[in-house]
């Protein structure tokens, strides 16, 4: 009973850590400050911002349910340490992996080719790009291999 206790003190501390950088790192990219050498990275900050808002809250939501339902946090538990679950899991991030990398070096060479600067909204919109394939590919791969195996 400790350690269920224990897990779910992570879980609100994790929440609660990462709800608060979130929400500093969206509101410093919100600001427009007047030194130009910050002016390309505030949408990156926000997003990151965004990013860390968005787990932290899952974080608290998986709190707030394993303190409600202790049942839950036990089946999560035994379900997170299946063998064939982790290799699924272990297998689509490789893939996933892949994918990412692949992309990131395709876009790295055409970008190399281009001699016009780009702008840092389409290099922001690129990188966007890149994380939601790779996303995309994992749980694509997770689904294919559920089916699978």
């Amino acid at each position: 009973m400790n350690n269920q206790k224990s897990n779910q003190n992570t879980e609100l501390i994790k929440g609660g850590v990462m709800l608060g950088l979130g929400i500093l790192l969206f509101i410093t990219g919100s600001i427009d400050f007047n030194a130009a050498a910050w002016t390309p990275y505030l949408r990156l900050i926000e997003g990151i911002g965004l990013f860390f808002v968005v787990v932290g809250g899952w974080n608290l939501l998986q709190y707030f349910r394993y303190k409600k339902n202790p049942v839950a946090l036990q089946k999560a538990r035994i379900e997170s340490m299946d063998e064939r679950k982790l290799w699924i899991q272990y297998r689509s991030g490789n893939n996933a992996f892949k994918a990412g990398i692949c992309l990131t070096y395709l876009l790295l060479l055409m970008v190399g080719a281009t001699e016009k600067p780009l702008s840092s909204d389409l290099i922001w919109w690129i990188l966007a790009g890149i994380v939601v394939v790779t996303g995309a590919v994992y749980v694509v791969s997770l689904i294919r291999y559920e089916n699978i195996y």
